[in-house]
């Protein structure tokens, strides 16, 4: 899988490469002249615009005079438009016919020192996707492992719960008949402790038969029969 991968980002670079080779050039049409200013404003349609910087350097032409070359420098760019300065803008005038509507191709070595900075950033990134996406299956591998072993443990602890529960309740039935047995011998013990009373004092055996009568108040006249 990661062979394969590398093999499509290589390709995917290739190919991209093929397309560099004519990115430094481009076309665009001029859409606005400030001759006071020396100023082209050009809407352009490319992707790779977006590499252009302030201060850039571009050679363009018009393409019914290719040999005809002039030089303008970046001073702005959005998506859609380039800001051109032209140091030699009169010269410029006669030598590539420029008026608004003109189309022109231009042509640009920084462009190509861009493109070749962006390109080893590219190569950087695909690199670095594919080794985010490997840390990224891994770690979904690890993910659907920690779901399975969690069910695998409140399986396992859903069994135990139950086995548990069991023994609990075996205990507790236990618990239950020792209590009845010991509640029935305490009830046994009780009932012959009580027999045992009665007896006691029904065998009671008294220490002298003789009952004490008091016929006076003096002692010496009452006696025991």
């Amino acid at each position: 899988m990661k062979f394969l991968l590398l093999l499509l980002s290589l390709s995917v670079m290739a190919i991209e490469y093929k397309k560099r080779e004519n990115t430094v050039q481009f076309s665009g049409h001029i859409s606005r002249i400030n001759a006071i200013a020396s100023l082209l404003r050009v809407r352009i349609r490319f992707e790779n615009a977006k590499y252009l910087r302030k201060g850039d350097k571009v050679e363009f032409w018009n393409e019914t005079y290719p040999r005809s070359r002039c030089l303008a420098i970046i001073e702005g760019r959005s998506a859609k438009y380039l800001l051109m300065s032209v140091p030699k803008y009169k010269e410029c005038v006669a030598k590539v016919h420029l008026t608004t509507g003109s189309y022109l191709h231009f042509h640009s070595d920084d462009l190509k020192k861009n493109l070749e900075v962006g390109s080893e950033l590219v190569e950087i990134l695909l690199k670095k996707r594919m080794a985010v996406a490997t840390k990224l299956r891994r770690n979904k591998r690890d993910l659907e492992a920690y779901i399975e072993k969690s069910d695998s443990i409140n399986k396992r602890y859903e069994t135990l719960r139950q086995k548990l529960q069991l023994e609990w309740e075996r205990e507790l039935h236990l618990l239950e008949e020792d209590k009845m047995k010991t509640y029935k011998s305490y009830r046994d013990a009780q009932s012959e402790l009580s027999d045992v009373e009665f007896k006691l004092q029904r065998y009671k055996i008294r220490d002298q038969n003789l009952i004490e009568q008091r016929w006076s108040l003096d002692p010496k006249l009452y006696f025991k029969k």
